[in-house]
């Protein structure tokens, strides 16, 4: 018993002695700046620009007369790329990396270098224009290559296609081919293991067991940045960057070309490709004509741009398809030479690294419904071009054609052939557009998506809006007494995004307007509750030919109509959620080939962290939102995403591990089994800061039986709750706090402390930074993190998070009276909340009121608006007193009294006090009000003016006995004469003040 009253108290005392400790350090703020000298924040950063990493932490301020270094731990990292940092500091060693202060005074701290966010494999050579993090010998930043894919991307059965698997790219023995010519480069599910240390680039061929790909960033995709206090491993700072995303525009120089001989120009607007200032750059562009006008020659050979993106094209090499899908890492380079094998008579201008796709051409068996007049016997014409950057540094791109027939690879083409142009922004596949134009003539259908009124519709959002779609084709109604139908396919071409072809009738049976009366869902990928279709891992939901179509925020999704007929047993397959069965359809006879009409439309999104503003929130046990420090012993996550308002009739809930668990490289690791003693002590494969001990020990699959096993099991947290300083983490699920509001809140508290006996929790020291995590099910790229520091046990107020409350005019400044005329404004200080839009706890002569951030102070700084005498029921004469107490906080109070006086000048005498005086003397009157001038003139004996003051609204002067000129008046009598007025009245009066020092 004895021995447990020890432990006791050398615990108790060690807390003492933390919280002392931590009252002498300070919270570090980490940031990314566009200068070395850590002057210009930036939030929002271009790809290939360069940022300097900076620390604000004064208590690594040692020496005030010299420029302190500093060898901390630093990371930069992509969560949804996985792309990493390269920091490698050796304390001491100034040829590795460390912060160095600015001055010799300023406790701010600077990167030696700068990092640059993203650059192209070679900007040189335009087909080696991929976008990477870093060269093949990488010192800003590595990894960067994990996604979902399928680790089969195009099986020859075409049965699992799906793209709910995590994992990275590079060696593997035996892959099933990612990339033409590198039959060793594949996918890995899971976390890449330590042994892969040789970076390399998409367009090498010779993979060796060490070797992994360079992979790169994304835009919209969120930089999280973390550094930890060298000398205190509890203060932990995060800092946030967006890179930038620009919408990309995409036109012909001509609707109607007059025939097919002519020159022609594409240009391309994208300024987030503009990654180099000082080098002209590239973008791929792709043109295909009277695209899904024919029956693939092949299983798997290219009739529309979205199958080309599926499969890769044709392999003119040897006349088979690709069966590569089209990925960010060979947009640029497709592996095929620059000498294809090609016909004789094929004058199409080549490029190494192009894509092909095969029209059919008379000859061809079975004979096509359709054949075109290419210059290639085989019908292989190359269909990916690259548009160069008009100048250095402008971000738009043209394409030059100088004979359309020739350089698409035609001899001829046909009247009203429609020429179809189609963008695909190179590291953003969510930025897609098309363009069309027209050979002589334009007389084709039209195509449209629409709600369910038939209006023209282009955003959609998830869930809540069906997708209907109208085609206008007078050819269509070819039966004026029966309803007929038509088909159009719709397709997404963002990563393994959705593709169906559904079914429009006749709206009636003599019509040229047919419409899908029966909306079509439109569903997340991922759902957030985390429960996807049975073959697929978490929320993954994905199905082609399900007649819904899946989606991510921020995607464009287009809708192509072509004037054919189907075969009926094409069209009664279709929606059977089976790909090897019509898929596409096939078509039985032509209407029109060249009869071709688009549309596009894109899916809202928004972003919880957008470059700007975070809506995200710690909240403690009672909802009140909190930043800075919390006096809670436990923790609530609130997350305002109104693009997961899925469905406005219910409540929605976002599961901690939709999906299922795959959150490599940087989500938090379950090592270690939470128990109430003798745990393991495994920490983070990547960096020990991430987490390593999951303290409910749920779901799914955690725990490998060793380090080495952990690469391929699951339980990474998507959102979560993290202490950094011991690794401890918690996922939790979010629910919708009310019916279509978009904010959701974590269904738990999570503890920070062991409020009762081995009860899971974060288990906090004073000072300690918890972090919460949240990446958006529906949008990768979105992902938040937050933070905040805990103030416990005995010590009160955290330092520095001391309240104020004072009683101020309209702009803040302070008062010392008011008078009855006058309204009230009290303004509160609170560190704590800094960053909040509004503030509770305040209540004046006994009424509660809110407050509101002060425009323009700093962000801890809040006022009410104005409040009246009458609100106060206060008359001249009275005391007013505000009294604040932090919601958050009981311990942290603070107050203020003042008067109130007359806004009548009333007079009755002037008096001088104190009479004599040694060190200074108030001139002041006997009555009420403010005077709107008050002055006071002071004489010696022989008449002679040693001193005068003229105040505005002031009820009193000071005078300190010395002359105008500063210097100390002899002891004895003087005379004063004082004046004061209201602009109306006006009233003096003179007496005798005694110096006696």
């Amino acid at each position: 018993m004895k021995r447990r009253y020890v432990v006791g108290s050398v615990l108790a005392i060690m807390l003492v002695a933390l919280f002392a400790w931590a009252a002498l350090a300070t919270d570090a703020e980490m940031y990314f700046s566009s200068d070395s000298n850590g002057a210009n924040r930036v939030t929002n950063i271009q790809e290939g620009d360069e940022v300097w990493i900076v620390v604000y932490d004064p208590d690594q301020n040692i020496d005030c007369d010299l420029r302190d270094k500093m060898w901390p731990d630093i990371k930069i990292m992509d969560p949804k790329t996985g792309a990493y940092t390269i920091w490698t500091p050796v304390k001491d060693d100034l040829t590795t990396d460390y912060l160095e202060e600015t001055d010799g005074d300023t406790g701010l701290f600077v990167s030696k270098r700068a990092f640059q966010v993203g650059t192209r494999q070679d900007y040189s050579t335009d087909y080696l224009n991929t976008h990477v993090v870093d060269n093949v010998t990488p010192d800003d930043f590595k990894w960067g290559h994990y996604m979902y894919a399928d680790a089969t991307p195009v099986p020859g059965s075409d049965s699992n296609v799906d793209g709910d698997q995590r994992g990275w790219f590079g060696y593997k023995d035996g892959a099933t081919k990612w990339r033409y010519g590198s039959d060793d480069f594949g996918f890995t599910v899971g976390q890449m293991p330590d042994t892969f240390i040789h970076p390399e680039y998409p367009s090498y061929g010779n993979w060796a067991d060490t070797y992994y790909l360079i992979g790169r960033f994304e835009n919209m995709d969120t930089l999280v940045g973390m550094y930890q206090d060298p000398n205190d491993s509890t203060d932990v700072a995060v800092t946030m960057g967006k890179i930038k995303d620009i919408e990309a525009v995409i036109s012909w120089d001509d609707e109607v070309y007059k025939d097919a001989r002519v020159a022609a120009t594409i240009t391309v607007y994208d300024a987030d490709e503009n990654l180099n200032c000082s080098q002209v750059e590239y973008v791929p562009v792709f043109i295909i004509v009277n695209p899904g006008s024919w029956n693939p020659v092949q299983t798997r050979s290219a009739t529309n741009f979205c199958m080309l993106k599926a499969y890769g094209g044709i392999n003119t090499a040897d006349g088979i398809p690709l069966d590569i899908p089209i990925r960010w890492f060979n947009i640029y380079d497709s592996g095929l030479s620059a000498t294809p094998n090609l016909s004789t008579n094929n004058v199409q201008p080549t490029k190494k690294g192009s894509y092909y796709i095969e029209y059919p051409v008379a000859g061809d068996s079975p004979t096509p419904v359709t054949t075109f007049d290419t210059a290639d016997t085989n019908g292989y014409c190359r269909v990916m071009f690259l548009a160069q950057e008009t100048s250095q540094d402008s971000g738009v791109f043209v394409l030059k054609l100088n004979d359309i027939r020739t350089d698409l690879g035609f001899n001829t083409l046909d009247v009203r052939d429609v020429l179809v142009a189609y963008y695909l922004d190179p590291n953003d596949f969510d930025d897609f557009k098309l363009a069309t134009a027209y050979i002589e003539e334009r007389q084709h259908s039209l195509t449209s998506f629409t709600d369910a009124t038939r209006g023209d519709k282009s955003l959609f959002w998830i869930g809540r809006d069906p997708v209907y779609v109208q085609v206008i084709d007078k050819n269509a109604n070819v039966d004026p007494c029966c309803p007929e139908q038509v088909v159009v396919h719709i397709c997404d071409p963002h990563g393994e995004d959705d593709s169906e072809w559904v079914i429009l009738d006749e709206t009636s049976s003599n019509s040229d307007v047919f419409f899908t009366f029966a909306g079509m869902q439109l569903l997340p990928v991922w759902d957030a509750l985390g429960v996807g279709v049975t073959t697929g891992h978490g929320g993954y939901q994905l199905q082609l030919d399900n007649w819904k179509l899946e989606v991510f925020n921020e995607d464009s999704v287009y809708a192509r109509y072509n004037d054919v007929y189907y075969t009926t047993a094409s069209m009664v397959l279709l929606g059977d959620v089976d790909i090897t069965t019509a898929f596409p359809p096939t078509i039985d006879r032509i209407r029109v080939d060249n009869d071709v009409s688009f549309d596009l439309m894109e899916i809202a999104d928004n972003q919880v962290f957008n470059g700007t503003t975070t809506t995200m929130y710690f909240l403690d046990r009672q909802g009140n939102r909190v930043s800075g420090y919390v006096n809670s012993d436990c923790v609530f996550v609130e997350v305002i995403d109104s693009d997961q308002d899925e469905d406005q009739y219910r409540r929605e809930r976002i599961d901690g591990y939709w999906d299922g668990g795959q959150n490599w490289p940087f989500g938090p690791e379950p090592l270690n089994e939470f128990e109430c003693e003798d745990m393991d002590t495994q920490t983070h494969s990547k960096n020990a800061l991430l987490g390593d001990t999951n303290i409910f020990n749920d779901e799914p699959n955690p725990y490998p039986s060793g380090p080495d096993s952990y690469a391929g099991t699951d339980g990474l947290a998507k959102v979560y709750v993290l202490n950094p300083r011991n690794g401890y983490w918690a996922a939790v699920d979010l629910m919708e706090n009310g019916v279509a509001s978009g904010d959701f809140v974590s269904v738990i508290c999570i503890d920070l402390v062991d409020v009762y006996t081995c009860v899971p929790s974060l288990a906090v020291l004073p000072g300690d930074t918890i972090v919460a995590v949240y990446q958006d099910p529906s949008n990768h790229s979105d992902s938040a993190w937050i933070s905040i520091k805990v103030g416990i046990g005995g010590g009160g107020t955290p330092p520095g998070q001391a309240s104020t409350t004072d009683f101020v005019d309209a702009e803040g400044n302070t008062v010392a009276t008011y008078t009855d005329a006058d309204d009230v404004y009290v303004k509160v200080i609170d560190p704590s909340h800094a960053g909040a839009d509004t503030l509770t706890g305040l209540e004046v002569e006994g009424i509660a009121y809110d407050l509101s951030y002060l425009e323009g102070a700093n962000t801890d700084t809040f006022i009410t608006d104005a409040i009246t005498m009458v609100d106060l029921g206060a008359v001249a004469g009275d005391e007013i007193t505000a009294n604040y107490t932090d919601a958050t906080d009981s311990l942290d109070t603070s107050m203020d009294t003042v008067p109130i006086i007359s806004s009548e000048l009333e007079f009755e005498s002037f008096i001088a006090k104190p009479n004599p005086f040694s060190d200074e003397v108030t001139f002041t009157f006997e009555g009420a009000g403010i005077p709107e001038t008050f002055a006071v003139t002071v004489y010696n004996m022989s008449g002679h003016l040693v001193w005068s003051e003229e105040l505005a609204n002031a009820t009193e002067i000071v005078w300190d006995g010395q002359n105008e000129a500063g210097m100390p008046l002899a002891n004895g009598p003087y005379i004063y004469v004082a004046m004061i007025t209201d602009g109306t009245d006006t009233y003096t009066g003179k007496g005798k003040v005694f110096i006696n020092k």
